[in-house]
């Protein structure tokens, strides 16, 4: 017998058993990212070894590492408020994980290709953990349906699943030297890794998916450092236009191929979150919003981006002979940009509220726009 026809045997005798829990919103959620997402996974792969482990990341809202990519709050802590959830633990973290609400498969440095680069969790390793967990979960509930460490099995199916990953196959290129027409060449692999992802998901049971595209790259500290230009080079906002270009060129290949996707799965719901769309809004209106450093980290070495490609966010070096320290700006709530890559909790409570109005889902999805408490933020 297939291994999934037994898994799925024993879904159906817990499903008579089991108590289905009403929600308005989604009863579980389950991440894969990197390290915008990442809730501690590569931590516990790799514990002492992250910039996130160690102040000041986390001094904003949890007063001690959070072992998040931020001052604070990730988005995705936002979005698990938002549907009324707690933080989600990380899959590979041991022993105090609970995951009766999901699970975060998400790690720092991860990719959707299967590359050398900062994590060996790409997204198709991610997407096996998940299968596994699912499996394990089914298996370990037969024998002990009380167990309230896990998610029941009605939660697979009618939880949420977020894709919030292919930012550092960019990355991967440009660290490389490679142009953005070359990195061009190796998009639609990516586009191809999320579709798999998805795919290898909904074989088992998932059926609600919200997926990420990538945000206008040309306006992190992190890219208008790493790349010389001169002012030709910036738009109106001060970004790098040809960077920029690069992810409006891969979220319109990303949009199709979700709509494919949702052709032939008719019985799920794909939807494409624009962070691009919502970080251009956010950048046009950021005095009205309270913000008033866009391109400029607020933790990192004093320069034009505050940003140093060799000294990280709570760090000192030597670069060219000089002792170079990162400092943190006085006030983190006025700056979009926490590190020079990722977003203050200021800037991700602000995106939540714009993820939780429904306006950035490409197409509409009522249900997670309307049906979700956002008191709590």
């Amino acid at each position: 017998m297939d291994g999934r026809m037994a898994v799925a045997g024993v879904l159906v005798c817990l499903l008579i058993v089991t108590p289905f829990v009403e929600s308005s919103c989604f009863p579980a959620l389950f991440n894969f990212g990197d390290s915008t997402s990442d809730t501690g996974g590569i931590h516990a792969a790799f514990p002492g070894a992250t910039p996130a482990e160690y102040l000041p990341y986390g001094e904003t809202y949890f007063g001690k590492p959070g072992v998040r990519y931020s001052d604070g709050r990730l988005l995705i802590d936002f979005i698990a408020t938002g549907l009324g959830l707690k933080f989600l633990d990380p899959y590979l973290q041991s022993v105090t994980s609970n995951f009766a609400q999901g699970a975060n498969f998400a790690t720092a440095g991860a990719t959707v290709r299967t590359v050398t680069y900062l994590s060996p969790f790409d997204l198709g390793v991610q997407t096996k953990h998940w299968q596994e967990f699912y499996t394990n979960t089914i298996n370990t509930l037969a024998i002990d349906p009380g167990n309230s460490r896990l998610p029941q099995p009605s939660y697979f199916n009618d939880g949420l699943y977020t894709i919030a990953l292919g930012g550092n196959d960019f990355t991967f290129g440009y660290t490389k030297g490679q142009t953005p027409l070359q990195i061009r060449s190796y998009l639609p692999l990516v586009v191809k890794g999320i579709t798999d992802s998805i795919r290898g998901i909904y074989a088992y049971a998932g059926r609600n998916f919200l997926v990420w595209d990538i945000e206008p790259q040309g306006c992190l500290p992190y890219t208008l450092t790493l790349i010389p230009h001169t002012d030709a080079d910036l738009d109106a906002n001060g970004c790098l236009k040809a960077y920029n270009d690069n992810s409006v060129y891969f979220n319109g290949l990303l949009q199709t191929a979700l709509q494919d996707l949702q052709t032939e799965l008719t019985d799920a719901t794909i939807v494409m979150l624009s962070t691009y769309d919502l970080k251009t809004d956010l950048i046009a209106n950021a005095t009205a919003n309270g913000f008033q450093y866009l391109t400029r980290a607020c933790c990192g070495v004093p320069s034009a981006y505050n940003y140093n490609t060799q000294v990280n966010c709570g760090s000192s070096g030597v670069v060219n002979g000089v002792t170079l320290t990162a400092v943190t700006c006085p006030d983190p709530s006025i700056y979009t940009v926490w590190d020079g890559v990722h977003n203050t909790d200021a800037a991700n409570k602000y995106i939540a509220q714009q993820v939780f109005s429904g306006k950035y889902f490409r197409p509409a999805w009522p249900k997670l726009a309307q049906n979700c408490d956002l008191s709590s933020f």
